[in-house]
């Protein structure tokens, strides 16, 4: 199962990503302390994770220093994908590629700027080293999204359940009206990245007495028309947040239509004529 989940941050995106079987997380937002949570522990116990958390190298004003986040995490995936080491998971969990564009943005800014790409390159970060200011420009942004787009397949070509994590943005007219709610995610990416996904949710958290109630929204409906989400699978609006009950829910549905599959030729009239098997064929030689 493949999907990508976006929400508000702390709503409990990795809560729920965490359930999935035997995880491998690329763990940008530091998430993986979840597994810490009094709730998470008092409803899946204590687990064991595989993770691991790229960390950017900044100088005291914020600007990278290096490349080295992204890069680490690809030399994460690769070793995971391994032979000795593919076997050892089942889930690639990315936490988040919201923050992943940190990463891509440091990479593409400092190879942009560097002898290689003179005279098709940029100058933000020689700016940025000078005026301890990040101010992409329209190349550094078409290079990030390269590299997070070039990330995010990775993962989902690898025959692994893949859970993709992302923050939400809202979208707006000129007249500040919500037009869309969208994974956050860098201009036309925020289109690319889940059309690689048959699975599209957005996670929707409520308060419910003591506890917090963790849903999908896999389809938009009336209370959330402007929610960019969809489900090819059929799971529908309001399953928990959770591996468990997304199998369950397709498993109801595949259920469903194996009915109506069985039901449909019980209705079907009966068939005239022969079928014309080559065995059939062959007994009807004269």
């Amino acid at each position: 199962m493949s999907s990508l989940v976006f929400g508000r941050f702390k709503t409990g995106k990795t809560f729920g990503a965490l359930t999935f079987p035997r995880p491998n997380v690329i763990d940008f937002d530091g998430g993986i302390r979840t597994l810490l949570n009094p709730d998470f522990v008092k409803k899946y116990g204590l687990r064991e994770v595989q993770y691991f958390q790229p960390r950017r190298n900044l100088d005291t004003k914020g600007v990278p220093k290096d490349y080295s986040a992204f890069d680490e995490a690809c030399k994460h995936f690769d070793t995971w994908m391994t032979a000795g080491y593919r076997n050892r998971f089942d889930t690639w969990v990315l936490d988040s590629s919201t923050t992943l564009i940190d990463a891509s943005q440091d990479k593409a800014i400092i190879l942009l700027g560097s002898d290689a790409y003179k005279g098709a390159g940029s100058k933000t970060y020689e700016e940025a080293k000078k005026y301890g200011l990040v101010s992409p420009k329209k190349q550094d942004f078409g290079s990030e999204r390269s590299m997070t787009e070039q990330f995010v397949r990775m993962l989902k070509d690898s025959g692994k359940n893949v859970v993709i994590l992302s923050h939400e943005r809202e979208l707006t007219d000129d007249s500040g009206n919500v037009t869309a709610i969208v994974p956050l995610l860098t201009g036309k990416s925020q289109e690319d990245v889940p059309i690689m996904f048959d699975e599209v949710y957005r996670l929707i958290s409520k308060p419910v007495g003591q506890d917090v109630t963790r849903t999908l929204l896999t389809q938009p409906d009336v209370m959330h028309i402007t929610s960019r989400v969809g489900s090819r699978l059929g799971v529908p609006n309001g399953t928990l947040w959770s591996y468990d009950e997304l199998k369950k829910a397709v498993g109801l549905v595949r259920a469903a239509q194996r009915k109506l599959l069985e039901d449909a030729a019980k209705a079907a009239p009966a068939p005239t004529g022969t079928l014309a098997t080559p065995a059939a064929l062959e007994g009807s030689r004269r």
